[in-house]
């Protein structure tokens, strides 16, 4: 899906959304106190987007105004929602603007910290988080916002795909696992995929997964049977769940082989960033987060580690096959850690 705001007069709204099937016409939510206003369906033509095989009629730009959303003009809060999707396409709030900032966060957990996002929200006036679940279009317009100065991100991106977009227009920060701890989560919530399904994946994740959501089904997790299944790893099995944070950094997709010189681009990339944390000292993440976006104390929150998932890490550690599907990451943590550690 694409879709921009072109202009706010105030008393007059204008934008378009091209949705992702070719003959639907889309329909909007204008939000206001959170109850919907309005419902208007794009009817303004774009001829362009006929011309260039995106939609069959070009119905796709809007304009509101007071006659369709009465006292437009008036309002200093409003939201526009897309109906089917559910994805903001624009806010205004006049009272409290956001912090003029542009924030993405690279998600490097496979069980996301939106925990985070939500205690980040009150501070941006755009907000999306977990784009990697709308698609690369979607995910692609989203960086490409450019009516807005306050605008926060998040995603479980490879970094490489969009790295011209987010080193050009945002300050990017990322929180690390330890990768024995991510591993184990990894295990466990991909445990819970056939209970809880698209809502702990997305689509695609549920698909590019299939073959590690089959092999932990009957995983035991003591060590007798953690030592039998990792002996015993399916090919598959082994390339989903080996080195996903050096894949995230260095190598053109999740799926793709890790390129010669892994762990050094992986480093490279994060020196680029404005804060690079671990969970292990979440406090010098935030802070530091805090300080660069000039944010008060304590608006970032960063969930704890969990006792179970740490239980299930500690006997990971002690496989010797861990190590090995896990070497570039261990190599890439230890090197930030002792970054982390040593500057706090």
């Amino acid at each position: 899906m694409l879709f921009n705001i072109e202009s706010d007069e105030g008393g007059e709204i204008t934008g378009y959304v091209v949705p992702d099937d070719f003959e639907k016409t889309p329909i909007l939510h204008v939000l206001v106190d959170g109850q919907v206003a309005a419902r208007i369906r794009c009817s303004e033509p774009r001829p362009a987007l006929v011309a260039a095989g995106r939609h069959i009629n070009g119905l796709c730009g809007f304009l509101l105004n007071d006659a369709n959303v009465p006292g437009l003009g008036a309002m200093r809060y409003v939201e526009v929602v897309d109906e089917e999707s559910g994805i903001l396409i624009y806010r205004r709030n006049l009272d409290a603007p956001g912090l003029p900032n542009r924030l993405f966060r690279l998600e490097t957990h496979l069980f996301p910290l939106w925990g985070l996002d939500a205690a980040l929200k009150q501070h941006f006036n755009y907000f999306h988080r977990g784009i990697e679940r709308l698609g690369s279009e979607t995910a692609t317009q989203i960086f490409h916002l450019l009516n807005t100065t306050s605008l926060y991100v998040s995603g479980r991106l490879t970094l490489r795909q969009y790295d011209a977009l987010i080193h050009e227009r945002f300050t990017w920060v990322t929180l690390l696992h330890d990768p024995y701890y991510e591993l184990a989560e990894r295990l466990m919530a991909l445990k819970l995929v056939p209970k809880y399904g698209d809502a702990l994946l997305g689509q695609r994740d549920l698909s590019v997964f299939k073959p590690a959501i089959d092999f932990v089904a009957d995983l035991e997790t003591d060590e007798e049977g953690l030592t039998k299944a990792f002996a015993e790893m399916p090919g598959p099995v082994i390339s989903i769940l080996s080195n996903p944070l050096a894949r995230q950094l260095a190598a053109e997709g999740f799926d793709a082989l890790l390129p010669r010189g892994a762990v050094a681009t992986a480093l490279a990339n994060l020196a680029t960033a404005g804060v690079v944390g671990i969970r292990e000292h979440p406090h010098v993440f935030a802070e530091d987060l805090e300080q660069i976006m000039r944010m008060p104390q304590g608006a970032v929150q960063i969930a704890p580690l969990l006792p179970p998932v740490q239980a299930l890490a500690e006997r990971l550690r002690r496989l010797p096959e861990t190590e090995v599907l896990l070497e570039a990451d261990l190599d890439i943590y230890s090197q930030v850690k002792t970054a982390v550690a040593g500057g706090g």
